[in-house]
């Protein structure tokens, strides 16, 4: 309760108490517990290296008793302290050997949140292709706990990283994978963020009529679902295409027609 409210000190000297108990009581696995705790502790209280040095007790003693589950807990937070600290090649360290704890036990979401703070990682370095390998494993995670909204954001990643380096036919691939996923679930806002990235691949291609129809799909789907500043987005999108506001709603009522037919 104490470490909830933000009470650190009185929190750290109660955890001491606990922690001599456990002592007397022998208890090893007790004692890894309080160390663990005081790792979130410091932790909170932006005290990194001491949070890393209790988490790394706490591993000790946890790997030595085989506790898989506690001995992911305990390298995640040393991986996210390593961070805090700009310590990148000691975090990716204990990440990925977290990871492969994870993967072991087929914790999935442990495994995504590992990558997560690889991606954060090789992003701030730059590591697009890394990035790149990691979102596919996120991906490929996602897809196993039937995680539809995971699946879609990560191929919408995966396109943005093709995009970067100016592979459109591939980026493309990945935005229409995403925004297919997005329709199938009804994830209306996620259908509106697919649209906007294919439509942008096409002009960046110069395929102006196929973007604008993308266009006027997705400003339909803005208007029958009421998102006001996805309508006017578009609508400036297409004016920059060369339509005028007589030409879009005349767009807008072909693209209705055919689908009532």
């Amino acid at each position: 309760m104490q470490l909830e409210v933000e009470q650190y000190t009185n929190s750290e000297k109660n955890l001491h108490v606990c922690l001599k108990h456990f002592e007397k009581q022998r208890d090893i696995l007790g004692k890894a517990a309080v160390y663990g705790i005081l790792g979130i502790l410091h932790f909170k209280s932006c005290a990194y290296q001491k949070s890393i040095d209790y988490y790394n007790m706490a591993h000790e003693i946890y790997k030595e008793f085989n506790q898989i589950q506690e001995q992911i807990t305990c390298l995640k937070g040393i991986g996210i302290n390593l961070i805090k600290l700009n310590q990148f090649d000691e975090a990716c360290d204990n990440l990925l050997e977290c990871s492969a704890l994870c993967s072991n036990i087929n914790d999935i979401y442990n495994l995504l949140d590992c990558l997560g703070n690889l991606i954060y990682i090789h992003e701030k370095q730059e590591n697009w292709d890394v990035v790149s390998e990691l979102y596919k494993k996120t991906l490929k995670a996602f897809k196993e706990l039937n995680d539809n909204r995971g699946t879609i954001v990560s191929y919408f990643n995966l396109g943005i990283l093709e995009k970067r380096g100016n592979d459109f036919s591939q980026a493309i691939r990945y935005f229409k994978k995403g925004t297919n996923i997005a329709i199938d679930s009804n994830y209306i806002e996620l259908i509106l963020k697919g649209l906007g990235y294919v439509g942008e691949i096409l002009v960046y291609q110069g395929k102006m009529n196929a973007a604008k129809e993308v266009y006027i799909k997705a400003l339909s789907t803005s208007e029958k679902f009421k998102v006001k500043n996805s309508i006017i987005q578009i609508k400036i999108l297409l004016k920059s295409l060369g339509l005028n506001e007589e030409e879009i709603e005349k767009e807008l009522r072909n693209y209705r027609n055919l689908r009532i037919k």
